[in-house]
């Protein structure tokens, strides 16, 4: 990956974007959002997708039917005569010529930076910004929750599936009210087109291999995701993740972990009479067994986001019941059906090897593990001693199914393969044994064979309800 470039008018505190020729790149629903945002402030939108058939091009035409529109590998004549692109967060840095376009002063940058400068510039709500390899877009909706039951109007936003300038061109159609506090779920390729970081507090919940298909190395896809605390707001920072500790050493922070609070900011677990509870400095909060959502990785979410809330807040008993009234997210960790005695569980929004380890090592039983998909250059014996210890059959399908098989044969157990996500239900079904689960947590992405992670968990939850 590219380092993203540096602009002298990063400098300037509002960006005029009318009358401005502004190339955006990418068709899906962030681009539709960046398109409409630009053509509201004035801007001649010109639009650029690699895919022939862009998802969202169809409906951008219909409202934008005088924009012209490439569709298609990028051109470099795409790439003059512009003053601005805006790229989406699906686009690799790699498509585009930024040492060029730096030469000649053409800036590039994604909706998130937008967004944070408008928002800075109307002194709108405050941000609380939250990245990390996995349980991004959980710990967004634990704070969302909390700040709401605290009785803020808190929004997510971002990566979780709502575009911000979708909702600031809201507030603007006096749509709905300027929020109190927005909640930012930035992935990686988000934090790579934004500079400003103008946030109030922000986290780095965990840093494990994934997207190695967009990032020269690790510690490449590491340095993307600590610019996150790149600004001036509080730093909310995970004890556990010493790698990401040492990219932001010395800084003033309020901190979570699994080990006991160190301090009155700190955030932690303490054992009582045999039982662990979630705490703060010397002050127990909850037991761990009251959230609704299971094992000790959702425990270190859920502190996450009462360390987060707490910038905001303070974490009163609505702040505690706003968390433990959170059931959790659609395709992870979802109980599907109880069929002759084996529980099934959808996990689809397991998309690499840390969140499916994580969902492994929650499991009370042994299970019958489906994995597969796009493998995203990852290392798949991370896998190994998660698979020894809890699942008894893998069932592996999906394009990269080989390669993972390599990387996990080292576990001992059966490996079988199956043609598609059907037959790998009908496999694991015909396996699994009563009191056992049957646990879909595939590891990689679904675009092999699926439009998202959430199409595969429905196609998933489809077929084991199907068995009945």
């Amino acid at each position: 990956m590219m380092t993203p470039c540096k602009y002298d008018w990063l400098d300037t505190a509002h960006v005029d974007f009318e009358r401005k020729v502004i190339l955006v790149l990418g068709a899906g629903v962030t681009g539709l959002s960046i398109v409409r945002w630009l053509a509201r402030k004035g801007a001649v939108v010109v639009l650029a997708d690699s895919r022939i058939d862009a998802p969202g091009v169809s409906q951008i035409r219909r409202e934008f039917p005088e924009m012209t529109t490439y569709m298609g590998s990028f051109k470099d004549s795409i790439f003059t005569g512009i003053d601005m692109v805006v790229s989406s967060p699906g686009v690799p840095l790699e498509d585009i010529p930024l040492q060029k376009l730096q030469k000649i002063g053409v800036p590039v940058f994604g909706d998130i930076e937008i967004f944070l400068r408008e928002n800075a510039k109307n002194e709108g709500g405050k941000v609380v910004a939250i990245t990390g390899t996995n349980g991004k877009s959980t710990v967004t909706r634990m704070v969302e929750r909390i700040l709401q039951e605290c009785g803020l109007d808190a929004v997510a936003v971002g990566n979780i599936g709502v575009p911000v300038l979708e909702v600031l061109e809201q507030i603007e159609r006096r749509a709905r009210k300027m929020p109190d506090v927005f909640v930012l779920e930035m992935s990686s390729f988000q934090i790579d087109t934004t500079y400003s970081f103008e946030c109030d507090a922000a986290v780095v919940l965990n840093v494990s291999e994934d997207h190695l298909d967009r990032y020269r190395d690790f510690d490449a896809y590491l340095r993307s995701k600590c610019r996150i605390h790149s600004g001036r707001g509080i730093k909310v920072v995970n004890r556990d993740e010493p790698i990401v500790l040492n990219e932001i050493a010395g800084e003033d922070s309020v901190s979570f972990g699994l080990s006991p609070p160190d301090n009155d900011r700190s955030w932690g677990v303490s054992k009582i009479a045999g039982e662990q509870w979630v705490a703060c400095g010397s002050q127990q909060i909850f037991r761990c067994e009251d959230l609704r959502v299971s094992g000790m990785h959702n425990v270190c979410n859920a502190m996450a986001a009462l360390a987060l809330s707490s910038t905001l807040v303070s974490v009163n008993e609505d702040a505690i019941r706003g968390l433990l009234s959170y059931e959790g997210l659609d395709h992870r960790m979802q109980w599907v059906a109880d069929i002759s005695g084996v529980q099934f569980y959808n996990d689809s929004k397991a998309t690499n090897v840390g969140a499916t380890a994580a969902a492994i090592s929650g499991l009370p039983a042994k299970c019958v593990l489906l994995l597969g998909g796009e493998s995203k250059q990852q290392n798949f014996e991370i896998l190994v001693d998660y698979i020894r210890e809890k699942v008894r059959v893998v069932v592996l399908m999906g394009r990269d199914a080989k390669l993972i098989k390599r990387g996990i044969e080292g576990a001992g157990v059966d490996i079988l393969d199956a043609a598609d996500l059907i037959n790998a239900v009908q496999i694991a079904a015909q396996l699994a044994e009563p009191g056992e689960i049957v646990l879909f947590s595939p590891a990689c992405a679904s675009f092999d064979m699926f439009d998202n992670y959430a199409h595969r968990g429905d196609m998933f939850a489809d077929a084991v309800r199907s068995l009945a």
